[in-house]
């Protein structure tokens, strides 16, 4: 399967591999766990990766806090709800040009967060 077309600037293209994503100006890498806003690289560790990744594959969907719980959890784990808000206030500082009013992982009441599709 042939990656998606990017255009650069200068109207040449360059292919993205099928595993990798781009969403907007996110730039996410699954195998090499490298993730960019425009060109600029965004240090994650593993859970808030895999927990974009999480999203990303579920773009414009809703996902469940117990779903996002399931790839945050560790065995020590005391206040699930805290943890929760805690890796989304993380992932939201580093994604979001202003993370107190989200515009890309926004929250949806009662259920969990939606990563939209388009930002604008």
């Amino acid at each position: 399967m042939e990656g998606s077309i990017r255009l650069k600037m200068d109207g040449t293209d360059t292919r993205l591999k099928p595993e990798e994503l781009l969403l907007n100006d996110l730039y996410i890498d699954p195998v090499g766990y490298q993730v960019k806003k425009g060109k600029t690289e965004i240090d994650l560790t593993v859970k808030e990766f895999d927990l974009l990744y999480l999203f990303v594959q579920n773009r414009g969907k809703v996902v469940k806090r117990a779903d996002v719980l399931k790839v945050i959890a560790t065995a020590n784990m005391m206040d699930e709800d805290g943890a929760i808000n805690v890796m989304i206030c993380r992932l939201r500082k580093k994604l979001e040009d202003n993370p107190h009013r989200p515009r890309r992982l926004v929250s949806v009441r009662g259920l969990g967060y939606r990563l939209r599709e388009q930002i604008g």
